[in-house]
């Protein structure tokens, strides 16, 4: 097993100017960049986030004040839910 080399991942050598550029970019982009991506991609995940939480908050509602009660919350909440993932798969490029 000692005569085996050592692999090393990410060593790639990088450019001063791709370096700088790379570095530019995550200053530009800010907390809100970071946490939603970037311009072409943060609609869509700002659209996934929304359903994920409104069909998280529709799961936690029906647990605590049972079927009978949340019923009118997921009569609010599903057509926000459809026309959110109307978007997500309906978004052409």
């Amino acid at each position: 097993m000692a005569d085996q080399p050592v692999l090393n991942y990410n060593k790639s050598p990088v450019s001063e100017e791709t370096f700088v550029n790379l570095r530019k970019m995550d200053v530009e982009a800010g907390l809100l960049g970071k946490l939603f991506g970037g311009p072409s991609s943060a609609p869509m995940n700002i659209a996934g986030i929304v359903c994920f939480l409104l069909i998280l908050c529709g799961v936690v509602y029906t647990c605590l004040k049972g079927m009978t009660e949340a019923l009118d919350f997921w009569k609010l909440i599903t057509p926000v839910v459809t026309l959110v993932l109307g978007y997500l798969f309906g978004k052409r490029k």
